[in-house]
């Protein structure tokens, strides 16, 4: 038996009738949420060519920050990097885990972080407060809005990455303060200052007006909402 026919054989397996449930934070409790297998299909068709669009390759190595619990947001990214053919090794975004990841940035021809957070940032920035060097052979960076911050302060180029309430947002580096929302699958108004995200009919769950948990101008571009934050 080889790694295909195993795999052949899994697929002939009868499947869950959706791919999971998601879990975001809504005020002081919990949005549960169910998430189909076409949207896990379109998440990742539209995080591909975000990616393609960003210029990640076959030939890049990825160090790819997320805690397991992102996975509805990210388990996307991780399947658009398998399509691409880009070779992608994980951490944890927390400063316990910064030991792995500056040994994979020190061992491995990383080309791009994405999901980079304030912990990892602050636990890299305590051992060597020179960011600028530490990250000096890392081509692009996805950082989250904190550490976005502080990479700035730096002296280090870095694009948006940011967990909307169920949705992902991703900046390109042609507008790396821009999250990119697919306009598809998520509505976003402006409440008073708040941005509330709902779901489309397209998507699983009915979700309404979820707290974005980021402030910004909204604008669209076809099926793609901006948020200039």
């Amino acid at each position: 038996m080889t790694r295909n026919t195993m795999l052949e054989a899994a697929r002939r397996l009868p499947r869950s009738p959706i791919y999971g449930i998601g879990v975001c934070r809504v005020g002081d409790g919990f949005l549960d949420y169910e998430i189909g297998w076409d949207d896990l299909g379109r998440d990742t068709a539209w995080a591909h060519a975000q990616l393609l669009a960003a210029g990640v390759t076959a030939d890049d190595h990825v160090l790819l920050t997320t805690p397991n619990h992102e996975n509805p947001w990210l388990s996307p990214v991780v399947r658009a990097l398998r399509q691409i053919g880009a070779t992608y090794t994980p951490a944890e975004t927390y400063n316990w885990d910064s030991a792995r990841f500056l040994s994979v940035l020190e061992r491995m021809p990383i080309t791009v972080v994405i999901g980079l957070s304030e912990d990892t940032v602050d636990a890299v920035a305590a051992q060597n407060p020179d960011l600028a060097e530490v990250l000096g052979k890392v081509r692009l960076i996805w950082a989250r809005p904190a550490a976005r911050a502080r990479l700035a302060a730096a002296g280090v180029d870095s694009a948006l990455i940011a967990l909307l309430g169920p949705a992902l947002g991703l900046a390109l580096p042609t507008a790396p303060g821009v999250l990119r929302v697919n306009g598809a699958e998520w509505a976003i108004r402006d409440s008073e200052g708040t941005l509330l995200l709902s779901s489309t009919d397209a998507r699983k769950a009915r979700i309404t007006d979820v707290p974005a948990g980021i402030s910004g101008r909204v604008t669209a571009d076809g099926d793609t909402l901006l948020i200039e934050v």
